[in-house]
């Protein structure tokens, strides 16, 4: 069938639009279809379901994980370090202990009272668990690469990020929930973790690695991988909403405690943003390194955070609420991220620094500074040597000496 040449062109950029906020746009239709029929959902609450659905999303990272790029950042590997660092341990310990001081109570046990809280405990330790994950795997690079950014050094620090946060992530969020729950079911906890997360992580990785196909197969249809991911995703999120709604979670939670969660989403992305801007200018950070820091190391990866929530045990709290924040969070960083993109791309401004502060920079400036006193000496010891070769009169200096 024939259309017009405007026809399709406008065919061709809904489905452009579509396949670009495939997964928000999922996530929408997953919430709606949650709320309005939750039946179907509850009946596949089964958490062997939901593992088996992370298994095949950690199956397919581990497929797309590139791990050649390390074989090439030894000359920055200082940069690395730092980004790695400051997205596994600075943008969590920070926001996560500013978070856990937050007034929440436990509403969903009757435990609530007249005093001012900003919501069930559930949605905050959403919102720690979210800024406990390591940077984002696709997302992140792909903003990278739009603001002109070190791309090798960007899929370096999502690589070694994403494989670390399956041991880092669940440790760092054990710091702020309630020990004994973790500890009761602690084994259970890693048993899941491994079988859901490193194992098909490993068997992915190793089947690229290992077949040429396979390797083909996966770069030929690494969005249809990518759509597939997302899918799995929004398919747990429906799964977890349509069993809390239920069981009547959702009516004790009011508006007013999402749009207070929204804005502490908010805030803790620019808290992020902040902090690794202080990073980067501490550490004399070129323009290009810059983007990694504020473009991927202050993004979290929702794959990951899905997969712990589900894993989790049930004397945590709700796995939907705690889901939440990480599924409002998720599509707001990208939103305030993509106006960084440009001034990053544009800006001739950096490295900024502090000299009082970089060691690196100090000595770079007492070098600069010997380096202008030797070839000034040198410039000088030439023109006494020989005037001729540099066309100055020597007699008129002297003259002009004689006459001062």
């Amino acid at each position: 069938m024939l259309c017009a040449p405007f026809q399709c062109a406008n065919t061709v950029k809904v489905k452009e639009f579509l396949l670009k906020h495939f997964l928000i746009i999922s996530e929408v239709i997953a919430v709606v279809i949650a709320f309005a029929w939750p039946l179907p959902g509850s009946k596949l609450s089964h958490s062997t379901i939901s593992l088996c659905i992370v298994a095949l999303i950690f199956l397919f990272t581990g497929l797309k994980l590139k791990t050649d790029e390390l074989k090439s950042v030894y000359k920055s590997a200082d940069v690395v370090l730092v980004c790695c660092a400051t997205s596994l341990c600075i943008t969590t310990l920070i926001p996560g202990y500013i978070v856990h001081q937050l007034p929440f109570d436990d509403k969903l046990d009757g435990l609530d009272d007249d005093s001012f809280s900003f919501g069930p405990t559930e949605l905050k330790l959403g919102i720690i668990l979210f800024n406990c994950a390591p940077a984002t795997i696709a997302t992140g690079i792909i903003m990278v690469t739009g603001a002109e950014g070190d791309v090798v050094v960007a899929v370096a620090v999502s690589t070694i990020t994403n494989i670390a946060g399956c041991f880092v992530t669940p440790l760092l969020f054990s710091l702020f929930v309630d020990a004994e729950a973790m500890k009761q079911d602690s084994t259970k906890l890693l048993m899941k973790l491994g079988l859901s997360l490193l194992l098909p992580l490993f068997v992915g990785k190793v089947l690229a690695m290992s077949f040429a196909p396979v390797r083909k197969f996966v770069k030929d249809h690494k969005r249809k991988i990518g759509l597939i991911q997302s899918t799995g995703i929004c398919v747990i999120l429906w799964i977890k909403l349509s069993t809390s709604v239920k069981k009547g979670t959702f009516e004790l939670i009011a508006l007013t405690d999402i749009l207070i969660l929204i804005g502490i989403v908010i805030a803790c992305h620019c808290l992020l943003l902040l902090l690794n801007f202080i990073v980067s200018i501490s550490f004399c950070f070129k323009r290009e390194q810059l983007s990694v820091m504020l473009l991927l190391c202050s993004q979290k990866t929702l794959v990951l955070t899905a997969a712990i929530a589900t894993a989790l045990p049930e004397q945590i709290g709700d796995s939907a609420l705690i889901l939440l924040p990480c599924f409002i969070a998720h599509p707001l960083q990208m939103l305030i991220d993509s106006f960084l993109i440009q001034p990053l791309k544009s800006s001739p401004h950096f490295p900024l620094c502090v000299p009082w502060f970089c060691a690196k920079c100090r000595a770079a400036e007492e070098t600069d500074r010997t380096e202008d006193y030797e070839t000034g000496k040198d410039n000088i010891d030439e023109v006494v040597a020989n005037p001729g070769a540099t066309g100055i009169n020597m007699d008129t200096m002297n003259n002009d000496k004689s006459t001062v």
